[in-house]
């Protein structure tokens, strides 16, 4: 396993490697998660998105991290990506199902703003969620964020946050 970028009191990140696929994939293809993504993920979108997180950690020092509980067991992915069509850089997670609602995601949201504006040079961080994710929404109010107004990200309208570097 490569060397952890973030550790919590429960998690531990780690950047997505070339043969995570299977990772990614029990992720997104999980049913009660594509409910948030646009649907069930094929093989296909797992393998181009995994290739993103891959080259993104390279090239940039940061993207979405495959995260672990601390006795070892899969639970998501989250960190901060560049947003092209803004050049902001966008705070996201995601988690398997078995993992919602005991608050690693609020712990994982938090730990990815913090490491972002001790890591690099950026003013604020934006978040997107479904609309009829009000979980995730909570998520992002719970560590500061700011609703912004909706916007559509090409599938459909999305809430969109915003936390300023403090």
């Amino acid at each position: 396993m490569a060397e952890p970028i973030l550790t919590t009191e429960r998690l531990v990140f780690r950047p997505f490697a070339a043969d995570d696929f299977g990772l990614l994939a029990r992720l997104h293809q999980d049913a009660q998660v594509g409910r948030y993504f646009g649907g069930v993920w094929s093989d296909a979108q797992v393998a181009e998105t995994l290739a993103r997180f891959v080259a993104e950690q390279a090239a940039r020092g940061h993207s979405k991290w495959a995260v672990f509980t601390r006795d070892g067991a899969f639970a998501g992915r989250a960190g901060v990506s560049f947003w092209p069509p803004t050049g902001e850089l966008e705070l996201g997670y995601a988690l398997l199902p078995a993992f919602w609602g005991g608050g690693l995601a609020t712990e994982a949201a938090r730990a990815v703003a913090a490491w972002t504006f001790a890591n690099t040079a950026a003013t604020h961080v934006i978040g997107f969620t479904d609309l009829a994710n009000r979980g995730s929404q909570r998520v992002l109010e719970k560590i500061g964020m700011v609703r912004q107004p909706d916007a559509d990200l090409g599938k459909g309208l999305s809430a969109v946050y915003r936390l300023e570097r403090p």
